[in-house]
């Protein structure tokens, strides 16, 4: 059955529709005013951007490991290396990484697993800057090798998690406005004393 131009326009959809001034709940005002407002809210998550991805790994070459990878071609195997470059170990920093940054930033930030290539170029330089491969410690040259990949590794991504966080405060609501100029002058403030020269 067809609506009568009245009903149509008492229509409730209608009016909320055109009535820009309407304040339904159909079509809220946004809650933070900024140059991306809304961005932490739960609500705008429904639709995330897919991740870009700068480049997509190949098919591993069949006997080639992480140490091959990295260091084969200048380094020969060495027992340091070996347990270095091992995918436990590479685990193992993953791990420490996660819970070095959760305590670092006050048990706020637990981060997921990160890139193993990205971790693997940090572990390759630190092999080649501070590795001695003294066959008789390689335990302690181990502990302070993973330590040192991750004190780096943890610091870098608890700075960037943290201004990650500011950044998104920070396009969600504008500055706020300068306040009014103050007269600092005293002039019109102080009465002379009155002389009579007469």
């Amino acid at each position: 059955m067809e609506k009568s131009v009245l009903e149509q326009i008492q229509d409730p959809w209608v009016e909320n529709r055109y009535n820009l001034t309407s304040t339904s709940a159909q079509y809220p005002a946004p809650k933070h005013g900024g140059r991306v407002p809304n961005i932490n809210d739960p609500e705008s998550r429904d639709f995330p951007a897919r991740p870009a991805s700068m480049y997509t790994g190949g098919t591993p070459i069949p006997g080639y490991t992480a140490r091959t990878d990295l260091i084969g071609h200048i380094h020969k195997s060495t027992p340091l290396n070996e347990v270095f470059f091992s995918d436990a170990n590479i685990e193992k920093l993953q791990k420490d990484i996660q819970q070095q940054v959760y305590l670092m930033s006050g048990n706020k930030y637990m981060i997921d697993r990160q890139n193993d290539d990205d971790l693997k170029i940090i572990m390759r330089s630190y092999y080649l800057s501070f590795a001695k491969n003294n066959p008789a410690t390689v335990a302690e040259e181990l502990a302070d090798l993973n330590g040192r990949v991750v004190g780096f590794a943890s610091g870098r991504i608890y700075s960037e998690v943290d201004f990650h966080k500011f950044y998104l405060q920070d396009i969600e609501e504008f500055a706020s406005p300068i306040a009014n100029p103050l007269n600092t002058a005293s002039y019109g403030t102080r009465t002379g004393e009155l002389k009579s020269f007469f």
